[in-house]
């Protein structure tokens, strides 16, 4: 995919995230074959929209995670209301958080684990909020939704826990209640499996957007996944050690 095709796709990608429309379909020129043509859309998209405000990383998932950044405008409070047709938002996914209180800039020779592990300000509880800008009908190629910055709508983070280190999270018991359904789970990425994913991304991935920068939240995957419910309703979830979050849908 050349440079203008990653700028063509973006430019489509970007302007039905304003207006709402679904696509029913997608030129077939501009749809990323690769993972490096997928990474080029995000960065367009970013280009168009706005600045990074954070990460999704599926820390432990594959071998070298999928990785998108996050428009800095999609990131709200525990507590808000989100307008579920604005959004065009689908899913909830309930994920273990962090927020970086120290930049992780590009540089020579990059960062070590230790010195990753002094910039995480603290750990926290997060919903991703997932929305397509394709209509039901049209089989989303995989690569196209990772240029999507992998249909990301937007983001919830809870409060901050700083005194984190202790943290198990490879066995945190949480469970999500939306529209009087109940999921639960307790199975996810341990600690040391997040934190080699965010020396990845501080080292490696992150690099094409500048590194990373204090304040900035990473999301390292789903955990819990639910369709959304219907405006009015409200959903919360529960995760432990990690406390508690909530939306209402409007």
């Amino acid at each position: 995919m050349t440079n203008a095709s990653a700028a063509q796709a973006a430019l489509l990608l970007s302007r039905v995230r304003r207006t709402g429309e679904q696509l029913v379909t997608f030129p077939e020129a501009l749809i990323p074959q690769d993972r490096a043509a997928a990474y080029a859309i995000q960065d367009e998209i970013i280009a168009l929209e706005g600045e990074v405000g954070g990460w999704k990383i599926g820390s432990g998932m594959e071998a070298v995670p999928v990785v998108s950044p996050i428009l800095a405008h999609s990131f709200f409070n525990s507590g808000t209301t989100l307008n579920i047709a604005d959004l065009m938002a689908t899913l909830v996914e309930v994920e273990v958080g962090l927020k970086l209180g120290a930049d992780l800039t590009a540089r020579p020779g990059g960062y070590s684990r230790d010195e990753v592990i002094a910039a995480i300000e603290g750990f926290l509880p997060a919903f991703e909020i997932i929305g397509t800008r394709f209509a039901p009908e049209y089989e989303l190629p995989k690569m196209l939704n990772i240029g999507d910055l992998q249909v990301n709508a937007a983001v919830v983070s809870g409060a901050l826990v700083t005194d984190w280190q202790g943290l198990s999270l490879g066995d945190l018991k949480m469970s999500l209640t939306i529209g009087g359904k109940v999921l639960e789970t307790d199975t996810g990425a341990t600690l040391d499996v997040i934190i080699d994913s965010i020396v990845w991304l501080a080292n490696e991935a992150s690099l094409r957007q500048g590194g990373l920068r204090k304040g900035q939240i990473i999301i390292t995957g789903s955990r819990l996944k639910e369709t959304l419910g219907q405006a009015g309703e409200a959903m919360s979830a529960n995760l432990g050690a990690l406390g508690t979050i909530s939306v209402k849908l409007a």
